[in-house]
């Protein structure tokens, strides 16, 4: 038994949140159909979207968001609900707002392409529409998809639907080191492939090893495997290459401990030719480390700027990412904590790039004292376990080593294993 979506039009905007919602989030199968005739003698359990009922089904009015085919600005109202505002009011519907149109506008990150158009400024939490409306520190999503769910039930009491399990992911990011060559003609092709180039990874290496806060990354991945296994989680690690020769990384000691993990790309972001070049280049020195690394997956941290960040990793081959999510504040970004694929409002249309969104980094922990960041991660784990999604976090590798000055954040991190379960 399946569900049947009834809309006068189908646009792929409608398509892809009512998949969205109820295959990925909710688990149970679609169909959709423009007959009418068909749709009132259909034996399924039905749900109908537009300006008004054709008969008694399962009601949910529409507004013009996705019916569009255009990125333009909106003017938003909102409707009190919940203790937070819904944006797409609506009346006589099963919701008191449009919930897909809800949907769609954050999980497309509508908001952020209208940004990029105007201004080359990196885009703020604190500034977003989902900050205003008191929704950014919950998976708002997954929450309107369980009412979606709950209203079906009960008009439908005998409609089943599949199960999902809550999970958690961290991910892990280190930057390879380079080694000095022996020999004076290495030294100097070294000197300057490596110390002249702009943000080079290597500085910051060779900073950190001065002030004695260095780490070595084959010990700590010895170590946080260790450990993650003793909890029976697996995490994702990214990884960032300096800039230059393969010849002058040492990659024996992570190839060892990256045995059968899940390896990527840190820091693939690109907007010019340039830097899609140093992606692809850096996806030529993953496959040494990790021959087999399918599917190619990224991360980043940095701005991540709409759609050219997207396109440009699409383009490399890449079809996972781990970069959706602020750096510097928590909270869920494209408001899901559940897997999505990215859907271009340019092209206007899905693509095959899995999104999977972050909610909380070691570098907001780190700024908070013990019992707040404590108090904040169980907040953001309770938030995931609710809607059975997946609670992922993000973490420095240097973070979860033994140097005291990192052993709050390796022990929020020993917390968070332990709290979220498998």
């Amino acid at each position: 038994m399946h569900l049947i979506i009834f809309s006068n039009i189908l646009t792929p905007r409608i398509k892809y949140i009512f998949n969205f919602i109820f295959k990925d989030i909710l688990k149970t199968e679609v169909e959709f159909t423009g007959n009418s005739q068909y749709f009132l003698q259909c034996p399924q359990v039905k749900i109908s979207y537009g300006e008004q009922p054709i008969g008694d089904e399962l009601f949910f009015k529409s507004t013009a968001l996705l019916f569009s085919n255009k990125l333009e600005e909106i003017k938003l109202k909102t409707i009190s609900f919940g203790g937070y505002q819904a944006p797409f009011p609506v009346e006589d519907s099963a919701l008191p707002f449009d919930v897909f149109a809800a949907a769609f506008f954050m999980v497309s990150r509508y908001e952020e392409y209208l940004h990029q158009k105007k201004t080359e400024e990196e885009f703020k939490p604190a500034k977003s529409l989902q900050h205003k409306w008191k929704v950014l520190d919950k998976p708002v999503i997954d929450e309107w998809a369980l009412m979606v769910k709950s209203i079906i039930k009960k008009k439908y009491p005998s409609f089943k639907f599949h199960e999902k399990k809550f999970r958690q992911q961290p991910t892990i990011h280190f930057n390879m080191l380079p080694s000095v060559p022996k020999g004076f003609i290495n030294q100097t092709r070294f000197v300057f492939s490596a110390l002249f180039k702009k943000e080079n990874n290597y500085l910051s290496a060779k900073f950190d090893r001065l002030t004695g806060v260095g780490i070595n990354n084959e010990q700590v991945l010895e170590s946080v495997n260790k450990l993650t296994i003793a909890k029976k989680n697996s995490p994702l690690y990214f990884v960032g290459f300096p800039e230059v020769p393969m010849d002058y990384i040492k990659i024996n000691g992570v190839s060892k401990n990256s045995d059968d993990r899940s390896l990527g790309l840190f820091r693939p972001c690109a907007s010019d030719k340039q830097k899609m070049a140093e992606i692809k280049e850096g996806l030529v020195k993953l496959k040494k480390i990790h021959p087999v690394a399918i599917p190619l997956t990224s991360q980043q941290l940095e701005v991540l700027k709409f759609p050219i960040c997207y396109l440009n990793i699409l383009n490399s081959g890449i079809t996972a990412d781990y970069s959706m999510g602020y750096n510097n504040e928590p909270g869920f970004r494209a408001g899901t904590c559940t897997p999505f694929n990215w859907y271009d409002l340019q092209l206007e249309k899905v693509t095959p790039l899995v999104v999977n969104s972050y909610c909380l980094t070691d570098y907001i922990l780190q700024y908070l004292a013990t019992q707040s960041a404590t108090k904040t991660l169980h907040q953001y784990i309770d938030a995931v376990k609710v809607v059975n999604g997946t609670f992922y976090s993000s973490w420095s590798l240097k973070s979860l080593s033994d140097h005291p000055k990192y052993r709050k954040l390796r022990s929020l991190f020993v917390e968070m294993l332990n709290y979220a379960g498998n």
